[in-house]
């Protein structure tokens, strides 16, 4: 028995680690994994909870849902560095006083590249540049919010 169980962790510990792909809670897309190079997932807390998102917009689309305080970690221009979004008793605010958004996927299969954060308006620059985004828009926290959230009949 002992010789069977010591087999079985040596190949778990042998095999390299698994990309953990879900769905997004909000679209049902597959959430776009990280890269060396750029984050791209998403995250919505509240208490202990951590929910993955496909892109920024999902996530605060989704957050009426929840009535308590939440936190999203928004991907940046920076790995590791996500911008960080609040709502607390009810009001959104960011850390990043700077910070801006983009907004201008048209189809959910392109939310991941085209629903972001930066921490400046030089970095959404940059990105817009670099990725060839058409008539692109750098939108504060609570024009974003506004958009995503607005009543369903004006949409």
């Amino acid at each position: 028995m002992m010789t069977m169980f010591a087999l079985i962790l040596s190949v778990n510990l042998a095999m390299p680690a698994v990309m953990h792909e879900v769905p997004c809670q909000y679209c049902k897309l597959m959430v776009v994994q990280n890269t060396e190079t750029q984050d791209n997932e998403v995250v919505l807390q509240f208490g202990n909870k951590r929910i993955e998102y496909r892109c920024v917009y999902c996530a605060i689309a989704d957050s009426p849902r929840y009535s308590m305080d939440i936190i999203i970690y928004a991907p940046s221009e920076k790995v590791g560095e996500p911008v960080i979004i609040l709502r607390k008793d009810g009001k959104w605010s960011t850390r990043s006083e700077k910070a801006v958004f983009i907004n201008k996927f048209k189809e959910h299969a392109h939310c991941a590249e085209l629903s972001r954060a930066f921490h400046t308006k030089e970095a959404f620059d940059a990105y817009v540049e670099k990725h060839k985004v058409e008539e692109p828009k750098a939108l504060k926290l609570d024009e974003l919010v506004a958009a995503i959230l607005k009543p369903k009949d004006k949409q």
